[in-house]
């Protein structure tokens, strides 16, 4: 999950505490834009977090620029964005008229921080009912099957886990057993290049 936030309103440390927390509780990835550096510029950098997460959260306390933008290139590609804001740093005037009707989490604390992160990952991440492995793997299985099915092009495996809702380590269980001859699965190119299509 790509996670924006204004750095120069809060120190680093105290606020990236909650998602390091629930990070390890749900077995999920939060991504900072500062966290690894690449060789692409930084809109095309924040644009492939945005584009290879699940969803987003956007801290808009104080109404930062940086993450206006990073808002914006979101809704732009259309991808998934929960709006946080902190009530002791950001007013409601302070957001433009098109942006107060959004459904958004406040908080006042880091506290109340949690437990608003910790909401929007219950409910991306429900709790699984079933703790049979093979019974869930076969699901995922049978779902992944059909996703790459559903495209001529095929997938690449970030965008299976995405669809999927699980990491890219879970999809690659998921998927690496349906690849081969008599197999539903087959799959063309190499390494981070490789897409997975339905076998004829």
């Amino acid at each position: 999950m790509f996670v924006a936030y204004p750095y120069t309103v809060f120190d680093q440390t105290d606020y990236r505490r909650p998602f390091k927390e629930l990070a390890k509780a749900f077995n999920v990835q939060f991504v900072f834009a500062d966290e690894k550096i690449t060789t692409l510029h930084i809109l095309q950098k924040i644009a492939d977090h945005i584009r290879s997460s699940r969803f987003g959260i956007y801290d808009i306390s104080g109404w930062n620029a940086n993450v206006t933008l990073e808002l914006g290139l979101a809704y732009g590609m259309n991808e998934k964005a929960y709006i946080i804001s902190n009530l002791t740093k950001h007013s409601v005037n302070d957001v433009p008229a098109d942006l107060r009707g959004l459904d958004r989490l406040q908080y006042q604390s880091f506290a109340e921080l949690q437990q608003s992160i910790e909401k929007i990952l219950s409910q991306e991440f429900p709790i699984q009912l079933t703790h049979d492995v093979e019974e869930q793997l076969t699901t995922l299985r049978d779902r992944a099957v059909q996703l790459v099915r559903e495209t001529d092009q095929g997938l690449k495996i970030s965008d299976v886990a995405k669809l999927l809702g699980v990491s890219v380590d879970v999809a690659k269980v998921v998927v690496h057993p349906l690849v081969g001859a008599g197999k539903p699965l087959q799959s063309t190119g190499v390494r981070k290049g490789t897409r997975y299509l339905a076998s004829k």
